[in-house]
């Protein structure tokens, strides 16, 4: 007998017919009572929703190219995916077996290794270099695509880092309470004109835990402490954390409290960070603005519909192909700092898991990833 695939009920009256099916099945199960009043209920929620199919674009088999050079110590990453439409953004798929290389003003040419993980490219003895510009180039499926030349400049020096708690109001209280703290810098923009900048921050947490042993459910039962020294790595995601500027009003001058980010409340602890800053091409301001805005524009279903945002990087086989994304040459400076929570008057610090009962514990080595690192952070000093 061949197996009967249930279908999802594709209109108004299939689902309400799908529905009585329902009732109709625990009928033998409940009281009459209980039965008429669950099928009202479902009927009644059936009648009074109106469907909504908001109108997204859907883009075009595109590729998608996310990377960046800088004058940094490397290895840099480039990934290459083809995304699903706007419903199934999630569901992007890595391209594989592409040829990447990246080339400078000088004529030198470096590879890109695939690594295991899907998609991702990335270099071997490569470092950028402040004042040289670099091209990217690559082979997908026998076409040929390449960037626009971009220029790694000086991003200047970050003068002080600091932080300043703020209040907010406790929603059930209603009462003042602890926020958090906000993070500033102060700076100073060249003289010349047409600087571009984005700051970014990336929080190193010293970590005892480098695994778990779960039930059969998958839920962590025990923790499996790091073989050696271990930093988590947490980046500043979403709208808030693309923060891009121009010294159109400002050129020359003094950059003050400007805002880099936010700490939250947390554990009684010494919360360091590094604060990024950095300059930026005019096409990749422009870009990182195009993107921030775009994300801003879509909280709600009503907002202006997702659509692709151009890049830097076009098909050399055929021009009038759709590349997303964009390859960056970033000048960077980076400086430290630590905000005190050891005194916070309040503490969100969720429990470890318990070590696995027995002896010795056993241990798991720390893996280097974007995520989490085994090497000590530049300016860790307790």
């Amino acid at each position: 007998m061949k197996n009967r695939r249930k279908t999802k009920p594709k209109n108004l009256a299939a689902l309400t017919i799908y529905l009585e099916s329902i009732v109709k099945k625990i009928n033998k199960l409940f009281s009459p009572v209980f039965v008429k009043a669950l099928t009202w209920s479902l009927l009644a929620l059936v009648s009074c929703i109106t469907p909504f199919e908001p109108d997204f674009k859907e883009q075009p088999d595109a590729v998608v190219v996310q990377g960046f050079i800088s004058n940094e110590p490397g290895p840099y990453t480039i990934q290459l995916v083809r995304p699903a439409n706007y419903s199934f953004a999630g569901y992007s798929i890595g391209i594989k077996n592409a040829v990447v290389y990246i080339t400078d003003d000088a004529g030198n040419r470096e590879n890109l290794l695939e690594v295991p993980e899907s998609g991702l490219y990335k270099t071997q003895n490569l470092q950028g270099e402040t004042g040289r510009t670099y091209q990217l180039h690559m082979e997908i499926d026998g076409k040929k695509y390449e960037s626009k030349p971009e220029l790694i400049r000086d991003a200047g020096e970050i003068d002080r880092v600091y932080d300043e708690p703020f209040q907010e109001i406790d929603a059930l209280s209603n009462q003042s309470r602890l926020g958090g703290w906000n993070v500033y810098i102060d700076t100073k923009d060249p003289i010349e004109n047409g600087n571009y900048y984005r700051w970014n921050f990336l929080h190193y947490k010293l970590v005892g835990t480098c695994g778990s042993i779960n039930d059969r459910f998958g839920n962590p039962l025990y923790r499996v402490s790091c073989c050696g020294d271990c930093w988590d790595i947490i980046r500043c995601t979403g709208v808030n954390c693309i923060n891009v500027a121009n010294d159109a009003l400002i050129n020359g001058k003094q950059i003050s409290r400007k805002q880099v980010g936010t700490v939250p409340v947390g554990c009684r602890d010494r919360y360091y960070l590094e604060v990024e800053q950095q300059a930026l091409s005019r096409d990749s301001y422009v870009f990182w603005k195009t993107v921030r805005q775009l994300l801003q524009n879509t909280g709600g279903v009503f907002d202006v519909a997702p659509s692709a945002v151009p890049g830097n990087i076009t098909c050399l086989s055929d021009p009038d192909e759709q590349v997303l994304g964009f390859f960056s040459a970033v000048g960077i400076s980076r400086k430290a700092h630590v905000v005190d929570r050891r005194n916070s008057e309040i503490v969100n610090c969720p429990p470890d898991l318990p070590d696995v009962p027995g002896f010795p514990a056993p241990c798991t080595t720390c893996v280097q990833s974007l995520y989490r690192t085994p090497q000590k952070p530049l300016y860790w000093n307790f």
